[in-house]
């Protein structure tokens, strides 16, 4: 078995309709911009390669605006559409969070790279429909009390091959 990966683009697919993150660009490059004290959250959709057998890993390159040796943390969450599922696909259903967090570079502008295992993942399959939702968790005193936005640079996927 070997291991694939799955660049998501940014800008993302889609925002969160109420609360979505920013989309910010640096020298001409987009990033995504998440805010230490509201949830926001953006969208992709993908169908899941063929080759697909296990281990989803979200991988989330990231630097903070300002720096501060505090936390951050990442949710991502899965929704996963198998042919012929009793799913509507004008609603959400995502499985539970995969969460994940890091203490941030002291050095605004420094990448970290955060990895969280995508254990609640919605019975994933190959070929499935796939849509992948990624937020911090901005009310979370403990683990997410950096200030200063988020700055998600590149998100990708990891997994197994058959």
């Amino acid at each position: 078995m070997a291991t694939a990966t799955i660049q998501l683009p940014v800008p993302p697919h889609g925002f969160d309709s109420s609360t979505p993150c920013a989309l910010a660009y640096s020298n001409g490059v987009p990033k995504l911009l998440f805010d230490d004290t509201t949830i926001e959250a953006c969208y992709w959709q993908f169908r899941m390669p063929q080759n697909y057998a296990s281990a989803l890993t979200a991988k989330i390159q990231y630097s903070m605006a300002s720096g501060v040796a505090n936390e951050v943390e990442f949710q991502v969450n899965v929704m996963a559409v198998s042919d012929a599922d009793a799913q509507d696909l004008d609603a959400e259903s995502y499985d539970a969070d995969n969460v994940g967090s890091a203490t941030v570079p002291g050095t605004a502008g420094y990448m970290d790279e955060i990895s969280i295992t995508l254990t609640n993942a919605d019975s994933l399959a190959a070929g499935d429909l796939v849509r992948i939702r990624l937020t911090t968790d901005a009310d979370d005193a403990v683990n997410d009390d950096a200030t200063g936005d988020r700055e998600v640079w590149a998100v990708s996927l990891e997994y197994t091959t058959t």
